[in-house]
């Protein structure tokens, strides 16, 4: 026998998409608690799915729970759609807090009015159709107020869904004022079939959209670790390298300079032979954070291999680097490690600093001028900046 997509067919449908979807979307933020609102988001497809068991009901359970609070939890349970996304994207409205809830409290009292007071389909109708449209249209709005939404084809893609669907039931809305509506809502009509559809629509792309967000931020979370040195927290030199090319290409596009400091923990031989490594770790991570601390904010620090450190200071000539060097030196010398029990380890680094020549072929050129100055410091006697003169 055909299936019959019939109202009744189509929530059932509806159903077991926001059972699927909510349920997925639970094991998923269980697997990745690091995301907020995904839970929100799965809690309110449930609800949309429970709303739409008691809406395909109707005439076999009480009106009560086919009409008020089927419609009710479905439109709540859109609420918690974009709630949850506007907590993943870290969205705030201050008027949604009340207004939501209003349209939830003004919806059920209509519906029930009209249900027990004033049986009429129509109104129950038209108030499900204005309040699932405001709440569309808030979650639009909601979403452009994110910052980065003009650059971010999935947000973009949010609100097309959201003013999508809040236009259809602007339309049902109107078409209420105009067309005579069955008495019986199971046989409404095409617009209410569409209104089911709708629905599926909503839940089928924001889940969609959200584990796309979310594997965007996993992606990016990945590329991050792939490129900084878990030891010290700074860059690796896989990614000292992109930036120096990065920095290479505007030196030759605009005619700017960057600078490359070399340094060297002195003696760190000796820390592992008689600390251990251990010991040796904790200076490696607070040699580090002298450098990122005393640095600009665009200035990259990495590490280089071992317990050589190499730094990239663009805008910077050889003098400024020499200075941001004697400064990163003397803060080295002052700083004293702990070593239970009563042991104070003292630490000093070399460095080298070589600037960007116009000549240069490619960045390696100065760096590779840095290193020299870098060696020339360790048989100077260590602990002490060295400048090589431009090539």
């Amino acid at each position: 026998m055909p299936i019959q997509l019939d109202f009744r067919t189509l929530s059932l449908t509806l159903m077991l998409f926001s059972i699927v979807f909510g349920l997925g979307m639970f094991a998923y933020a269980k697997e990745n608690p690091k995301f907020s609102g995904i839970k929100t988001i799965g809690a309110g497809y449930l609800l949309i799915g429970g709303g739409c068991v008691l809406l395909g009901l109707r005439h076999l359970i009480h009106d009560f729970a086919s009409v008020v609070i089927s419609n009710v939890a479905i439109i709540m349970g859109v609420v918690l759609t974009y709630r949850g996304l506007f907590r993943f994207l870290d969205i705030s409205l201050r008027f949604e807090r009340w207004l939501s809830p209003t349209l939830l409290v003004l919806l059920a009292s209509v519906l029930y009015f009209y249900t027990f007071y004033s049986p009429d389909l129509i109104p129950r109708i038209q108030a499900f159709s204005t309040t699932f449209a405001a709440a569309c249209f808030i979650g639009a709005y909601g979403l452009s107020q994110h910052p980065d939404y003009r650059s971010r084809l999935v947000i973009k893609m949010l609100i097309g869904m959201f003013l999508l669907i809040g236009a259809f039931f602007v339309f049902r809305l109107i078409w209420t004022l105009h067309q005579v509506v069955p008495d019986d809502f199971m046989n409404a009509g095409l617009l209410s079939s569409l209104a089911v559809i709708a629905g599926e629509f909503l839940v089928i792309l924001s889940s969609f959209a959200t584990i796309w967000m979310a594997s965007d931020e996993l992606q990016v979370e990945l590329s991050e670790i792939a490129r900084v040195d878990p030891l010290t927290g700074v860059y690796n030199r896989r990614a000292f390298d992109e930036f120096c090319e990065s920095e290479f290409s505007r030196a030759l596009r605009s005619g700017s300079s960057f600078t490359i400091i070399m340094c060297d923990l002195d003696h760190f031989k000796k820390v592992n032979d008689q600390h251990g490594h251990h010991i040796g770790d904790e200076v490696l991570r607070r040699f580090a954070g002298i450098l990122k601390n005393r640095v600009r904010q665009h200035d990259v620090v990495a590490r280089f291999g071992g317990e050589e450190f190499v730094l990239l200071l663009p805008s910077n000539n050889a003098d400024q680097g020499a200075q941001v060097a004697e400064d990163l030196r003397a803060k080295t010398a002052e700083t004293q490690i702990a070593i239970p029990p009563k042991t104070d380890l003292a630490v000093s680094a070399s460095f080298g600093v070589a600037q960007y020549c116009v000549g240069d072929r490619d960045w390696s050129a100065a760096l590779h001028r840095a290193d020299n100055a870098l060696y020339a410091a360790k048989k100077q006697g260590r602990d002490r900046v060295v400048v090589v003169a431009s090539a």
